[in-house]
């Protein structure tokens, strides 16, 4: 999207950038009405997505447009409770490293982590449920 400046020229990428920061809900309701998204897909059009299994096993790396992933699996056989001998058990443990996000501090998990795997511990939980049915 191209937003034309007073005099008529294009705008620099700082000028969009400044009236993104400064006007955040004017600068995407002009997206929406053009029915297209600030980096230009189309608002149907979703992102180019390449999944590529990692060197260490159970791994995976994910990218999501310029976001990239790195998925790990890890598995522990157990002997089952006694009330339950038929069933297993889920933990999942979500780390998101300072790297990734501004509001993630050093030395500390970020706040979202244990929000995130409580979240992805019910839908696996939930799917396991339905294929139960």
């Amino acid at each position: 999207m191209v937003f034309p400046s007073d005099s008529g020229d294009l705008p620099s990428e700082m000028e969009v950038d400044s009236f993104r920061r400064l006007f955040p809900l004017q600068f995407h309701e002009r997206h929406l009405a053009e029915s297209i998204r600030p980096d230009g897909r189309r608002l149907g059009i979703a992102r180019d997505t390449s999944i590529a299994l990692a060197s260490a096993n159970g791994s995976a790396l994910v990218k999501i447009g310029s976001t990239t992933m790195l998925a790990a699996i890890k598995m522990e056989v157990m002997t089952p409770l006694l009330e339950s001998p038929d069933e297993g058990c889920i933990a999942i443990d979500f780390h998101m490293p300072p790297i990734c996000s501004q509001i993630v501090r050093p030395g500390r998990p970020a706040d979202a982590a244990p929000v995130v795997s409580k979240q992805l511990s019910d839908t696996i939980a939930r799917i396991g449920d339905n294929n139960h049915d």
